[in-house]
């Protein structure tokens, strides 16, 4: 293994996404949020711009035998990596966090600073967190000093040195600087769309499709991802279809992408698709669908069961309607909502229905991790959560 990658808040996401973009001849080794990886080419700044679920990523360094893990081992890995300053932040992955060695060794390596004549300064987050993109890149330690992260795996220490952070002014930017919002409603988040159009894999010159677009969260992330692309976005709701080409518009303002995307867009149900758009035309269809009524946190189980209902029977009407439209194996990647309450839970689940409707259930994470289970996005608190489904289309 030789580089290195931290994920986000939703570390199994970000994996199934990595694999989409990133070929790899053998699985990552998987410690914590880490992931160690071997990958035939690797272009660090390419990667981080890429992915939506990496927080950091950067070059393993060295190996260090855990009974040898000290200051001074990691001294004589930075002799080799010349730096402006000597200001650091290390983290450790895996292990026993609260190892009194190891919590000494960032005070001891300051030490060993001071006597090679350096003014050291070691640069620290809250609760012995990963040190945060924002603080790397605000201190420049991927170019002026060090990101050291080590990754403990059974009785070795990976030692590996941040090369690139994500930038979170830019998703802020196009999460809270586009011009058309709408929180009440329920808005996808900016990276979600980003991984989830990373899923679906497309090419250049290929067509996607969002008939649920909204505000057109998806369509403005793969014009950015690739430019190239055809986007076909549609909306019951006319409003919304005006909004999607409004924040389309400012993403050319704000030079975000470079030139108009390849958009066609309009306003109309699902169900009538194949008056607008020719058979067999589709290579992917990512979208989030509808999330049911807005929630007060007092709906009862009969009210959940209800919501979901609707939801699940909207889902296989837009599946039937869709299906003329594919292209035979195209990908769909698509959310189905959960909900919670104080009197209940439902859950949106069609998986035993898909086959029969003419799709695959696709598992993004086989044989790369060994725990079961659905790709899930939620946020502590929030009683809708997101089941992220990857599926292809049969013939």
């Amino acid at each position: 293994m030789n580089h290195f990658l931290i994920f986000g808040t939703h570390p199994r996401l970000s994996l199934a996404e990595l694999r989409a973009v990133l070929p790899l001849a053998t699985p990552p080794m998987l410690i914590n949020s880490g992931a160690l990886v071997d990958p035939p080419t690797w272009d660090g700044a390419e990667l981080m711009e890429r992915l939506g679920g990496t927080v950091k990523l950067g070059d393993l360094v060295a190996k260090i035998p855990l009974e040898r893990l000290n200051a001074q081992a990691i001294f004589d890995v930075l002799r080799n990596y010349s730096r402006k300053n000597a200001e650091f932040g290390l983290t450790f992955v895996g292990g026993s966090r609260n190892a009194t060695k190891w919590k000494r060794i960032p005070i001891e390596l300051k030490k060993i600073f001071k006597t090679h004549g350096r003014k050291s300064r070691w640069v620290t987050s809250k609760d012995d967190a990963t040190l945060s993109p924002a603080a790397v890149a605000k201190l420049k330690l991927t170019t002026d000093g060090y990101d050291i992260v080590c990754f403990i795996k059974e009785q070795t220490c990976h030692v590996g040195l941040t090369t690139h952070v994500q930038d979170a002014d830019a998703w802020s930017k196009r999460d809270y600087g586009r011009p058309a919002r709408d929180e009440l409603a329920g808005m996808l988040p900016p990276k979600l769309a980003h991984i989830m159009v990373n899923l679906a894999q497309l090419q250049s010159g290929q067509t996607l499709i969002d008939p649920f677009c909204g505000n057109g969260t998806i369509l403005m992330e793969a014009s950015i991802m690739n430019p190239d692309i055809k986007l076909i976005g549609s909306d019951l709701d006319e409003h919304q279809v005006k909004t999607t080409r409004k924040n389309q518009e400012w993403l050319i303002r704000q030079n975000i992408v470079d030139a108009e995307p390849h958009t066609q867009l309009f306003a109309g149900d699902v169900r009538a698709l194949a008056s607008r758009i020719k058979p067999k035309t589709i290579d992917a269809v990512v979208t989030e669908g509808s999330l049911g009524p807005l929630l007060k946190g007092s709906e009862t189980q009969k009210r959940l069961d209800r919501n979901r209902d609707e939801i699940e029977e909207l889902w296989r009407a837009s599946f039937k309607a869709l299906h003329p439209l594919l292209k035979n194996e195209a990908n769909l990647v698509v959310i189905w909502p959960s909900y919670r309450t104080s009197h209940g839970q439902a859950r949106v689940q069609l998986d035993a229905e898909v086959a029969k409707l003419g799709y695959k259930m696709v598992n993004p994470l086989e044989g790369w991790d060994e725990r079961n289970g659905p790709l899930l996005y939620h946020r502590q608190g929030q009683k809708v959560g997101r089941r992220i489904v990857v599926l292809k289309a049969q013939r």
